[in-house]
């Protein structure tokens, strides 16, 4: 008995392993059926997802960044992404540099929670950041702000 579980399972092998090669041969050879699907997942790829830190049409996502924010409980989470508009691309991709980054991770960190879960809270906010980022791309150069992720844990 068990001799024929054992013959059962490497003709289940066998089976199972043709069918792969089959579909293989049968996109041409050599393995071509892989390659096109890795030149669609590629496209895929390029297509969703622009460049990070790059502007399209003065236009820039910033994040997602998590930061420690105060709370009457210690300390919380927010993860935040944005998307600022700009006058131009050059003024929006300035908003990414270190400087920039850095001084927003700290307005941030200074921020208390529950001031923050209101939608008031969340107009100040936005005011407050499109200060911040007009004194790194020049006045009236930030045009709208917007919130794409406001999480807090």
């Amino acid at each position: 008995m068990r001799h024929g579980v054992q013959l059962l399972l490497v003709f289940l092998v066998l089976v199972l392993a043709v069918p792969a090669s089959v579909s293989a041969s049968s996109e041409g050879g050599h393995g071509g059926g892989d390659s096109k699907k890795k030149e669609k997942s590629e496209k895929k790829e390029k297509g969703d997802k622009k460049e990070a830190g790059k502007a399209e049409n003065g236009v820039i996502t910033i994040g997602p960044l998590v930061v420690n924010i105060l709370s009457n409980k210690g300390y919380r989470f927010l993860r935040l992404e944005m998307i600022v508009e700009c006058a131009d691309n050059e003024a929006a991709e300035r908003l990414v540099k270190a400087d920039a980054k850095e001084e927003l991770i700290l307005m941030l960190s200074n921020k208390v929670a529950d001031n923050l879960l209101a939608n008031s809270g969340k107009m100040i906010l936005r005011k407050e950041l499109i200060d911040l980022f007009s004194k790194y791309t020049g006045p009236d150069k930030v045009k709208n702000l917007y919130f794409a992720e406001f999480v807090f844990q």
